[in-house]
């Protein structure tokens, strides 16, 4: 699914930069989606189940194709805006579904691992939608909607081939891992803490995914130098996630997620200063460990304690509110200081800022004992 939303967004961002649109409306093609993902996610969390989630992933992946054949045949903006729109709501009922899905079909203490390949699978799947989107870019349309159905019934056909646990049997929905030997207990204040990591991470992330097609392609950059950064920032994000399955020690501690935003924050104010296209391949690459270990310990953080439906429907309307303030802010930002540069130090700002604000929450707090 995220192969066949970024291999959309990465085509609809590129071909604004080709037809000079506005960095505003840039931040309001990639911002629409944002927002209705957010505004449908708060709403998803209430409704899906463990029982419901294959038909709701079923038939959102239906309406997701749709919605991308729309983005990939407009032209005019407002008809851009519409197919972006679409593709905001109904990706909502999947990935929170999905993740119902995810936690009913894996075994009492196997979340970890579970979680670590989802981090590699959808962080791959970004990957591939930018890259495969920058390379068939000059194919046109046509070619890209081909991919997209193809890629759309394979999801499809995937999900009904699928056996499920029975669901009379306990899986990870019921049961709170305690994690190896050495690791910290279950901390419940660090599913507020996994929030503002997710948001954070998805505030930094955003104006990446959004603004740099559109600069390189407004800089006559081609459509695939343009997506191999971006997909070399997911292909070591992806990496990371499945890493962090193995790395029990770094969970429940404030250091690790400290330090990490700390140097994603350095990063980022170099790549501010130094904002060459050779630049952001290392730069982006480093930028990809952080992504990788900030989203790993946001899903595990919301799926390992409380009620987790609940939990990941806030994760993901997270995800759309950030998205949209930073766009926002980075669009804002720019404009203010005449520089597509100045979004990388908002960014930095950010990740600062938060570093501190997550270390104050963290401290010691109720446990929550394994069951």
């Amino acid at each position: 699914m995220d192969w066949l939303l970024f291999l959309t967004t990465f085509a609809v961002l590129y071909r604004a930069g080709e037809l000079h649109f506005s960095l505003n409306q840039c931040a309001w093609l990639s911002g629409i989606s944002s927002l209705f993902y957010m505004l449908t996610s708060l709403g998803a969390g209430f409704v899906v189940s463990r029982r419901n989630a294959r038909l709701i992933l079923s038939s959102s992946t239906a309406f997701s194709v749709l919605g991308v054949i729309v983005c990939l045949f407009a032209f005019q903006f407002k008809m851009m805006l519409v197919g972006m729109a679409m593709i905001g709501i109904f990706p909502a009922f999947f990935f929170n579904s999905f993740q119902a899905f995810m936690r009913g079909e894996s075994a009492p203490g196997g979340l970890m691992k579970t979680i670590g390949i989802y981090t590699l699978s959808w962080s791959m799947g970004t990957g591939f939608g930018f890259i495969s989107s920058g390379f068939f870019y000059r194919y046109g349309a046509f070619t890209l909607a081909i991919l997209s159905l193809a890629i759309g019934a394979a999801i499809i056909i995937i999900i009904f081939r699928h056996k499920r646990r029975p669901l009379e049997e306990i899986s990870s929905e019921e049961f709170v891992e305690a994690g190896a030997s050495g690791a910290r207990s279950v901390n419940a204040r660090y599913v507020l803490v996994g929030w503002i990591i997710i948001f954070t991470a998805m505030f930094v992330q955003r104006p990446l995914l959004s603004f740099f097609p559109s600069i390189c392609a407004a800089e006559g950059i081609s459509s695939f130098m343009a997506s191999l950064p971006l997909f070399i920032v997911f292909a070591v994000q992806a990496l990371t996630g499945m890493v962090m399955a193995k790395r029990h020690n770094a969970l429940y501690r404030r250091a690790p997620f400290v330090i990490m935003q700390f140097l994603a924050a350095a990063l980022f104010f170099v790549v501010w200063k130094k904002s060459s296209l050779i630049v952001c391949f290392p730069m982006f690459a480093l930028l990809g460990i952080y992504f990788g270990f900030a989203y790993f310990c946001s899903v595990y953080y919301s799926s390992n304690s409380g009620n987790r439906v609940f939990n990941v429907g806030i994760n993901e309307f997270l995800v759309g509110t950030s998205s949209v303030l930073g766009l926002f802010v980075s669009e804002w930002w720019m404009r203010h200081t005449a520089s597509a540069a100045s979004m990388y130090a908002v960014c930095g700002v950010m990740l600062v800022l938060s570093a501190v604000v997550q270390f104050l929450l963290a401290a010691p707090g109720a446990k929550i004992q394994n069951k």
